[in-house]
């Protein structure tokens, strides 16, 4: 099992080997569950799900708890971020991680978060670009081309821009350092409308969690099942997703069962 789910065999015994106090014996009893838990859904739940996971089943712990027993035995999820850095393409210069996860907001309009993606088709890689609002998690502008440039983050741009019509000097945008979101282009064009620039610090991905939670949502309950298409089949799939099943007919748990369009609604 430890070498299915990652776990350090090392880390694993020291917690079964522990003087056997009850405070012992119930980390040990609550450790077999998150681990055999974690086996059956493959490594992929981190800590928050698996302590979902034990409070469903009647165990009564902490978050903090469920946490500090995993790291213990080295388990890490199978879909987690690794570190590591990549070479900076050239473009305009990293500005600071002004977000800061953030990530709950009191007003729409008022921090959007971007990033990219790439879905294998047919004929290539799809690349897709996604505007995210913080308050509703409503996917607020998108698009998807075979070529990963700073059109793409453009084409998003104007999508969000034109629909939501922001007030510019209210908003704060976020993104990963890529060189797309650091073209002359994405930065001047946000940048004379007033809106201030957020990037994501060099190789952590949980500074943009939020839009990377929306790839992996798209993914997994929907692309993933559908195998390799077209690229305009598959446009139409994440069209489908983005502007229908994500924000009218999926609820959230961040926002009280709600879906993000029933979310904003409830503010109009």
């Amino acid at each position: 099992m430890c070498d299915v789910l990652k776990v350090s065999r090392a880390g694993f015994y020291r917690w079964l080997q522990g003087p056997q106090g009850p405070r012992q014996q119930a980390n040990e009893t609550l450790l077999s569950f998150l681990l055999a838990r974690a086996q059956a859904l493959g490594g992929i739940p981190g800590y928050r799900k698996l302590w979902l996971e034990a409070s469903a089943a009647g165990y009564v712990c902490s978050k903090n708890r469920v946490q500090r027993l995993l790291q213990g035995a080295g388990y890490r999820s199978s879909v987690a971020c690794r570190p590591g850095y990549r070479k900076l393409k050239p473009g305009m210069p990293v500005l600071p991680n002004l977000l800061n996860r953030a990530f709950s907001v009191a007003a729409p309009n008022r921090v959007w978060v971007s990033d990219i993606t790439q879905i294998r088709c047919e004929e290539g890689w799809l690349y897709i670009a996604i505007i995210l609002d913080l308050y509703s998690r409503q996917i607020v502008g998108w698009s998807a081309g075979g070529v990963n440039q700073a059109a793409l983050v453009m084409a998003a741009l104007r999508q969000a821009w034109g629909e939501r019509k922001p007030q510019g000097e209210q908003l704060l945008f976020h993104s990963d350092q890529g060189s797309q979101y650091r073209s002359e282009e994405v930065m001047a064009w946000l940048t004379r409308r007033g809106v201030t620039l957020s990037m994501s610090r060099r190789g952590n991905c949980w500074d943009n969690a939020c839009a990377e939670s929306f790839f992996a949502l798209l993914k997994k309950e929907w692309t993933h099942r559908l195998g390799v298409l077209s690229r305009a089949e598959m446009t139409a799939e994440v069209r489908y997703y983005a502007e229908e099943y994500y924000p009218i007919l999926r609820r959230h748990g961040t926002l009280g069962g709600l879906t993000p369009r029933a979310f904003e609604a409830t503010t109009a």
